[in-house]
């Protein structure tokens, strides 16, 4: 049977509302946001520095290559999920290091004030609000059989929606692989350790996108690894999508 397109599109950005609805309630907690709190009093592992390879023409970056640690990673994960340890291999082979994902993961400097006026300015503004209203529109019919379903209003899914990608026009401009794998193995030092939880969606996203059937390489999202309309991570799309 083919595939529904609600799970699809909810990556690509397309007109859907079931699978966003189905984990409304995880998107509220928002997975993706990571402990602030430094770690106090324990010694942080030693980390393993990427080495450049520079013949991309992107000297800012650095392939994970055959590094020994993200290939024990590759081959652990394809036995644990039954999925074909050459395509990980491959895969994380070809992820990179991004500096500015281990930059943007960390919290604003201990001290900095946070203003709620402005916060409130970036999503309840004209631009936001009519996109809003088209999205609830061109989608009445979805909302409806979501609320239905699982409970949800449709001023909240059409409410998450546009504060995470405004209805699919922000959806993120990294590459997945190398957001996740960034922070799998590289994570900076400076705050909590994350890195388990990231090594966790990391592996998640394998399964995501074995499941599809597309380029683990392909997609993008944000920093943190969040993807499609609501942001979600792989692991909440893995638990919460619907096809319809």
């Amino acid at each position: 049977m083919l595939r529904s397109r609600i799970r699809r599109t909810l990556l690509i950005g397309g007109g859907t509302i079931a699978a966003a609805v189905a984990g409304s309630a995880v998107a509220l907690q928002k997975s993706v946001e990571v402990d602030p709190r430094p770690s106090v009093g324990k010694k942080k592992a030693a980390r393993h520095k990427p080495v450049p390879i520079g013949d991309d023409g992107l000297p800012d970056l650095v392939t994970y290559g055959r590094r020994a640690d993200v290939m024990a990673f590759a081959d652990a994960l394809a036995e644990r999920r039954g999925l074909d340890p050459a395509w990980v291999r491959a895969a994380l082979e070809q992820s990179r290091f991004v500096p500015n994902v281990a930059r943007f993961i960390m919290p604003p400097p201990a001290g900095t004030a946070k203003n709620w006026a402005a916060y409130r300015a970036r999503f309840v503004e004209p631009i936001r609000i009519r996109a809003g209203v088209a999205f609830w529109r061109a989608n009445e019919r979805w909302l409806a059989v979501a609320e239905e379903l699982y409970g949800v209003p449709p001023e909240i899914v059409v409410g998450i929606v546009g504060v995470e990608s405004i209805y699919g026009r922000q959806m993120g401009t990294f590459r997945v692989i190398d957001a996740l794998a960034t922070l799998s193995f590289d994570f900076p030092v400076g705050r909590k350790d994350r890195s388990g939880f990231f090594r966790d969606e990391l592996e998640h996203w394998f399964v995501l996108c074995n499941s599809e059937g597309v380029d683990p390489l392909a997609w993008k999202g944000s920093y943190a690894g969040a993807i499609g309309m609501a942001q979600f991570m792989p692991s909440s799309f893995n638990k919460y999508a619907v096809d319809l």
